[in-house]
């Protein structure tokens, strides 16, 4: 697993007083604003304050005092520690511990988890097979059966008519 996840992406700087915009890789924005300090590049920025703003994260780094500062660290992606990320409820994961987990259904091998599609009502695996054909697993209770992070696994039953086999 993982020990540093990627949050966002500085997008730009915002005002003339070294702030920068963070737009939020994936997750709720919320949940960054209490972050005390980020990493990139092996870097630590330690975090004066940081505030919601529309889409993206208002965030005033120590050291960062004007807008070219800011400006220079445009492009830049931000990561925190495992342990500082939002604690999970049960049947959470991170999306970055499930990417690369294998996908099985009634012991066949799928595919390998390569991104997650957030749709708003509902994640969306895209699992790529073998071959590199993609299926998109919606991540609902009724189509994940299990996930097992530490085995890198996840087993699944399809609806009928999710794959091309179902046309054949």
């Amino acid at each position: 697993m993982k020990k540093i996840f990627e949050i966002g992406i500085i997008a730009g700087a915002n005002g003339l007083k070294g702030e920068v915009k963070i737009f939020p890789c994936s997750g709720v924005a919320r949940n960054l604003i209490e972050q005390k300090y980020f990493i990139a590049n092996g870097k630590h920025f330690a975090v004066e304050y940081s505030r919601l703003q529309g889409k993206y994260i208002v965030s005033k780094f120590e050291g960062v005092d004007d807008r070219d500062k800011a400006e220079r660290l445009k492009g830049t992606v931000l990561g925190i520690k495992r342990e500082n990320a939002a604690p999970l409820a049960d049947g959470e994961y991170y999306m970055e511990d499930l990417i690369g987990c294998i996908v099985y259904e009634e012991g066949r091998k799928l595919g390998t988890v390569g991104d997650i599609l957030e749709t708003g009502g509902n994640d969306v695996y895209s699992v790529i097979d073998d071959a590199g054909v993609e299926i998109l697993v919606p991540a609902i209770k009724q189509v994940v059966l299990s996930i097992d992070i530490d085995g890198r696994m996840i087993e699944v039953r399809l609806p009928e008519g999710l794959t091309d086999d179902d046309y054949i």
